[in-house]
């Protein structure tokens, strides 16, 4: 597998960091994780055209994590030499299939085409989930400690390899048992020592990382 860090900053303006977004690459098949604003182009910067990506995953609803997926929608809509002959697979956690029906009442008929719909399949939020992606990755997850239906993430090849992306998230148990013998841990980190602590969006500290980053060191079983 080949990961790209497309975003991984916030809404906060830069110039040089975008929101979270990244790619994930097997046997030619190109995956979006995740995509806020900004990440068509980032994709074009990385050699990957957008309206050939064979699916998207979302670790949550939050804009600065999926507010692309309207422009993309569009963009594999009209923005296509000939038109899109296959469906566009979206792997989210439970409560997206409503959001997307709400974006496409806003936009009627735009988010999709002739041949071709975004399909969502939906991960449950009360335990593990568990779906297979092009490319043959395995993806699992487990409910983050964040809002709007969060998820981390971990992405498995069948040569054994695995990468684990915490997505948004609050210090969390499922996060150190996703991430228990992972080759890579991708997390977020939004403070140096005490998590910013608000009722509805909890968030993590350097510090406190240190407890997934060692189960990757840990064995699976």
């Amino acid at each position: 597998m080949r990961f790209t860090v497309l975003g991984s900053g916030t809404t906060v303006p830069d110039a040089d960091r975008g929101p979270a977004g990244f790619l994930l690459q097997r046997e030619g098949a190109n995956l979006l994780i995740d995509g806020g604003g900004g990440t068509i182009q980032r994709l074009a910067r990385a050699g990957v055209d957008a309206r050939e990506l064979d699916g998207g995953v979302y670790s949550h609803r939050h804009v600065d994590h999926c507010g692309e997926l309207v422009p993309l929608l569009f963009t594999l809509r009209v923005g296509a030499d000939k038109p899109r002959q296959r469906d566009y697979p979206i792997w989210a956690g439970e409560g997206f299939e409503r959001f997307l029906a709400q974006l496409k009442a806003v936009y009627p008929g735009w988010l999709e085409g002739r041949l071709w719909s975004p399909r969502v399949t939906e991960l449950p939020l009360d335990g593990p989930g568990e779906a297979l992606l092009p490319g043959g990755v395995t993806l699992r997850t487990l409910p983050a400690n964040h809002a709007a239906g969060a998820l981390h993430l971990r992405f498995e090849s069948p040569e054994g390899g695995s990468l684990v992306f915490s997505g948004d998230t609050g210090p969390s148990e499922h996060l150190i048992t996703l991430s228990r013998g992972a080759d890579v841990l991708v997390t977020e980190c939004r403070r140096a020592e005490r998590p910013l602590r608000r009722p509805s969006v909890p968030r993590t500290s350097c510090r406190w990382c240190v407890r997934p980053a060692q189960a990757c060191c840990s064995p699976t079983s």
